[in-house]
């Protein structure tokens, strides 16, 4: 891993040279180039101020990219691996290796593993730790905070880190934007925003309407999104901000391929998703109120509550699956400092509460449709309960000492109800508890460098639809050997920002570097394509990361993200094989982004490469994912027209035509292909496709 750090520092290294205080307009650039976390209290703060690996997108970011999947607006985060599974809304997310098992028949529909997402600072993640990623409209959003280092003290069940995506923030002036995109493979996409200022608060509105016929058989997608946000102040001390918005999606999943298939016919579908017409249809409410109150010159609280009904459909795995559910809860953090003490003391407290439930029809498939009869109804409820306590206080005068902990309580609720009769089963219930510590030391190098070193647990709880028992085990619901997943992380970061002199290569260069070692235990593991999961006794996952930015004056910008993480199981015997020493599947040892920009009177270019190195999508590590290399290109032309600001985006992702594995089924089900045996794993990356955009800004 030294030569990770070593290869950081070379890009770093000329800022060094002119190791001084700033003046008075250095300090002013980096207060203006020091973005600040806005995950609520818990995580608040400037990046370079908190003991933790963030990232930061902001719109402008967003604006050059198609905008269809979270994997184009995370390219450029170290520590992240995000690939698109079919080239559209479905993503399968990691961070550092944490959420690489969600990737299966039950598990690869558009829902992620150990990583928590918010939106506006709001769970977007279920009580049982599953995220799905329906709510989510790129084309509305304003900027994305990711959080890398393990904070599950903070958050309860987010061994993997955090993602908060927000769509509005305080409207300081009139304004109606049109944002258009169209695109290869039937892509397009159309959303207006609409927001304004009032004597007391502010109201912005948005409507969004996109559509792909997609380049693999059966993977189309459709979505509505429609978002509200009015914010009010009713007094000095006092901000509130109510949300309410919903969306009506619906995707279809292609499914995983052979070799033999990918081979021959990268396009297909998995015969069987074909024949079922595997697919997702989604509609969800969500009505949210978010307080945020000063308590005199060194307190204040803040409190979430929100409430999310859903109405959702699949046909999957020869069902159809009629699911009608709520999803609510509430959070309240209280915090308290005295800047005026020496050794500026901070205190955070807080908890919060969620609670999941509803009924799940089960009924034969007929031609990809709901059949006449009722297999099964069954009630699935999860609930979680937090408790978090955070202090901070300076040990000397650059120098902070952070320290906290939480606990976490789960508990999953099963209750069938027999079809055709009127009688029901208890409900069999199943609990799990846990206390994660965290302790950080940060010192302050200078205005514009931060050291840290952290050593944090993290608890990751199996979701609902993995704590099914394994199929020989037929008089329960829910799985008592499956535990959750612990980890502990030791990590060492430095990040800071520097400026460059000069009339051409003057600007500045921000960097975050990060060294980490990761001992998990119990990891959560797939058998047979995610059938049924079961823990197993330890992994770890040893890596480095390096981000780089560098903008200047001249309009050149590059952008880079390296991540080299080796993952492999310490312990792990069982009736399947023994697998001690093998990597864990699903994670890359190298992951690595690069894109050049140059800016000049209003138009753009630029130029981008990924890499994903090689992996292993089995235990066994013997299906082999190779590497990839992507090129992708994008040019825009921005101007003004009276009160109208426009902009044009050309792009072109994949300019080699380059065939590649854009993801994996991990332990996939296997099935008999011309008389042999075979897995099922590939999920095909695109092929060339351009996209055009053309958004609209008017000052009213």
């Amino acid at each position: 891993m030294k030569w990770i750090f070593l290869l950081c520092l070379v890009v770093v290294f000329p800022s060094f040279a002119q190791d001084q205080a700033p003046n008075s307009s250095d300090t002013l650039k980096i207060y203006y180039l020091d973005e600040v976390l806005v995950v609520g209290a818990r995580g608040g703060g400037e990046t370079l101020r908190v003991p933790m690996a963030v990232g930061v997108i902001t719109r402008p970011e967003l604006a050059s990219i198609r905008q269809v999947g979270l994997n184009e607006a995370l390219r450029y985060i170290p520590g992240v691996l995000a690939q698109s599974k079919s080239g559209g809304q479905d993503v399968r997310l990691t961070i550092r290796g944490f959420g690489a098992r969600g990737n299966g028949d039950r598990s690869n529909a558009a829902t992620i593993r150990g990583i928590k997402v918010l939106v506006d600072g709001i769970p977007e993640s279920d009580p049982d730790g599953r995220t799905a990623l329906d709510f989510i409209d790129l084309s509305m959003t304003s900027r994305i905070e990711v959080i890398r280092t393990n904070v599950s003290n903070l958050f309860g069940n987010a061994s993997g880190g955090i993602v908060n995506l927000e769509t509005f923030g305080s409207v300081a002036e009139p304004m109606l934007v049109s944002r258009n995109l169209f695109g290869s493979y039937g892509l397009r996409k159309n959303a207006l925003l609409f927001g304004t200022p009032f004597s007391s608060g502010d109201l912005a509105v948005s409507l969004s309407n996109s559509a792909f016929e997609g380049w693999r058989r059966n993977s189309s997608s459709t979505s509505i999104h429609l978002h509200t946000s009015i914010g009010l102040k009713p007094d000095a001390h006092t901000s509130l901000r109510f949300f309410a918005g919903g969306t009506d999606n619906t995707f279809h999943i292609p499914g995983p391929l052979t070799e033999s298939e990918y081979s021959a016919d990268a396009q297909q579908a998995h015969p069987l998703y074909l024949a079922r017409r595997e697919r997702r249809e989604n509609q969800i409410a969500r009505f949210a109120l978010k307080v945020d109150r000063t308590l005199g010159d060194r307190s204040g609280v803040n409190a979430v509550a929100y409430y999310m009904p859903k109405v959702l459909a699949r046909s999957e795995r020869n069902t159809y699956r009629d699911f009608n559910r709520y999803h609510t809860g509430i959070g309240i953090t209280y915090q308290w400092s005295d800047g005026e003490m020496a050794w500026n003391p901070r205190v955070l407290m807080g908890g919060d509460i969620a609670y999941q439930d509803g009924t799940i029809l089960f009924y034969g498939l007929k031609n990809g449709e709901r059949g006449d009869s009722l297999r099964t109804n069954k009630r699935e409820g999860a609930g979680t309960f937090g408790t978090f306590v955070q202090g901070s206080f300076d040990l000397f005068e650059h120098g902070t000492l952070v320290a906290g902990a939480r606990y976490d309580w789960q508990d999953y609720r099963s209750q069938l109800y027999p079809a055709g009769v009127t009688r029901t089963n208890t409900v069999e219930r199943l609990t799990m508890t846990h206390v994660t510590p965290r302790v950080a030391l940060m010192i302050r190098l200078s205005p514009s460098r931060t050291l840290y070193a952290s050593l944090s647990g993290g608890v990751e709880a199996p979701a609902f639809n993995e704590i099914d028992p394994p199929p020989d085990v037929k008089a329960i619901e829910l799985n008592p050997l499956l535990k959750p997943m612990t980890s502990t992380t030791y990590e060492i970061g430095f990040k800071g920002i520097e400026f460059l002199e000069g009339e051409e290569m003057g600007g500045s260069v921000s960097y975050s570097i990060a060294l980490y070692a990761i001992r998990v235990k119990n990891e959560i593991v797939p058998f047979d394509g995610g059938s049924w999961f079961f823990s197993v006794g330890s992994s770890t996952r040893q890596g480095g990361e390096c981000g780089v930015e560098i903008d200047l004056r001249n309009g050149l910008s590059f952008r880079s993200a390296l991540t080299v993480l080796e993952a492999k199981y310490t312990s792990y015997q069982n009736e399947l094989g023994d697998f001690q020493g093998h990597e864990v599947p699903g994670i890359p040892l190298v992951n690595a982004q690069a894109r050049v920009r140059y800016r000049k009177s209003g138009f753009s270019v630029e130029l981008s490469a990924e890499h994903v190195g090689r992996s292993f999508a089995d235990d066994a590590n013997m299906l082999d994912v190779p590497s990839s290399l992507v090129l992708n290109g994008a040019g825009s032309w921005w101007f003004r027209i009276g009160p109208l600001k426009t902009q044009f985006v050309l792009g072109v992702q994949n300019l080699t035509d380059e065939k590649y594995i854009s993801s994996s089924f991990i332990n996939p089900t296997r099935r008999i292909v011309d008389g042999m045996v075979l897995p099922a794993y590939i999920e095909a990356g695109l092929p060339r496709n351009v996209y055009l955009g053309l958004d609209v800004e008017m000052e009213l």
